[in-house]
């Protein structure tokens, strides 16, 4: 059930959102596992039921492991997960819960470890445009 329809109440913004959403895809340093593997755990976080549905399926279509994505919520204690795709995660979390400059450094300096500037670039607005996305699907739907 909906409470309110995100395009149809305001399609300047929907249309903004999406156009922000191919960009990231467009020319993309960030693998496509690894970006759908992040928004997963973001929606997560954020109880998102619409978005980490949407997601997981993204996921499974670009060839991720259904392991990994059952481990997902325990990354940090599971096999399975490259290092770069640790601190990616971390920083996913990081920036989702925004806890303490002291950990965003932690976690940034963790991330330079495995990836370049643009890439952590990207990475970072992979991760607030998921945050801005989830809380669109929390707001407009009661269940997913």
């Amino acid at each position: 059930m909906s409470r309110f329809t995100f395009p149809n109440a305001s399609p300047k913004l929907f249309e903004a959102m999406v156009s922000l959403a191919t960009v990231l895809g467009d020319n993309a340093h960030t693998a496509p596992v690894l970006r759908d593997l992040i928004e997963c755990r973001v929606s997560q976080i954020n109880h998102c039921a619409y978005c980490l549905r949407m997601h997981s399926q993204s996921f499974a279509d670009h060839g991720g492991d259904p392991v990994k994505l059952t481990m997902l919520p325990l990354w940090r204690s599971a096999e399975g997960f490259s290092e770069a795709e640790r601190a990616a995660l971390d920083w996913a979390e990081c920036l989702t819960k925004v806890e303490s400059q002291a950990r965003l450094s932690q976690s940034h300096r963790q991330l330079r470890e495995h990836f370049q500037e643009a890439e952590i670039s990207e990475l970072s607005c992979i991760i607030s445009t998921m945050n801005a996305w989830n809380r669109l699907g929390i707001a407009q739907h009661e269940f997913a």
